[in-house]
């Protein structure tokens, strides 16, 4: 099945160096992404466009929504992760995940059905191996569940909490962990999903509650819905711009993908060509995606307050 293009609506919206994090926010019904290298979070109201930017700061990489506080966001940054308040606009580390941070930064992330914060890392030039994926839960206990990624990216998990999804950018997988809802353990189980070298990379992932997960193809041109039990590509959202960085399902029903893109390192010539690169799309689906979880962890102040 091959999504009719006319579908896939740009939004009005300020152009990203490099978007990501894409996530809908029921408290303030809003959608939210982040622009890593332009230090903004953009925040974007489906139902009359009206647009909100906020100032970014160390690189933020991720944000989910807090439960019981909609002035606050948990964010991933250069140095760890924390809080971004939407009032003051300025972020509050608490925990540095136990690590150096000279060269390294968060990158994705995404929030549990137990409130519990998944982020990964990767090192500023991507170095393999350099990264890991953590797992912050509680009163913002550590724990690391993979280590030696390269770029950790897209993660979610079943329907029924039994299997999580991620996606380490550079080896074109999309791993399934057998998943412990009550310890958050998981184990490797199998490779769900290869993306041949000829589509591009796998970048972030969200899934629908028919168990397919849309991925965003970096450097190619698209999201592609996979049969996570297969891996057979069923599904094709083509998007005009060659770097599809990540994407969520958004909207008060959550019938709605919204997709963001990137335009860095893209030289003059290959802008001209694909000017709506760092744009950010949005497409009805017929399928909703799975419910999204806000983060619990304790509202703390950070250590230098």
């Amino acid at each position: 099945m091959i999504l009719d293009i006319k579908r896939v609506s740009k939004l009005d919206a300020p152009t990203c160096i490099l978007g990501e994090s894409p996530m809908w926010h029921s408290g303030r019904k809003q959608a939210f992404w982040v622009d890593i290298l332009g230090d903004t979070i953009t925040a974007y109201n489906l139902d009359d466009g009206l647009v909100k930017q906020y100032d970014g700061a160390q690189l933020i990489s991720l944000v989910c929504q807090v439960e019981g506080n909609n002035e606050l966001l948990v964010a991933g940054a250069r140095g760890g992760v924390g809080f971004y308040n939407l009032e003051s606009h300025e972020l509050s580390l608490i925990s540095d995940l136990n690590r150096s941070w000279e060269n390294h930064r968060c990158n994705d992330g995404t929030v549990d059905r137990l409130g519990n914060l998944w982020v990964g890392s990767t090192h500023m030039d991507h170095e393999p191996g350099a990264g890991d994926l953590y797992c912050v839960s509680d009163a913002w206990r550590v724990s690391k569940k993979i280590e030696q990624v390269s770029i950790s990216n897209g993660m979610c998990w079943s329907a029924d909490n039994e299997t999580m999804y991620h996606i380490d950018s550079p080896t074109r997988e999309i791993k399934a962990f057998k998943h412990n809802a009550i310890t958050g353990d998981i184990t490797f189980d199998r490779v769900a999903v290869q993306i041949p070298a000829s589509l591009g990379f796998p970048d972030g992932m969200a899934m629908d509650a028919k168990g397919t997960v849309w991925v965003a193809i970096w450097g190619g041109s698209g999201v592609g819905g996979y049969n996570a039990l297969t891996g057979q590509l069923e599904h094709w959202i083509p998007i005009p711009a060659p770097n599809v960085s990540s994407c969520a399902f958004v909207g008060p029903e959550l019938d709605c993908l919204l997709i963001t893109t990137a335009r860095k390192e893209m030289d003059e010539k290959q802008l001209a060509r694909y000017p709506d690169s760092g744009q950010t799309f949005v497409v009805k689906m017929e399928v909703p995606g799975l419910p999204t979880y806000n983060c619990r962890l304790p509202i703390i102040k950070s250590g230098n307050e």
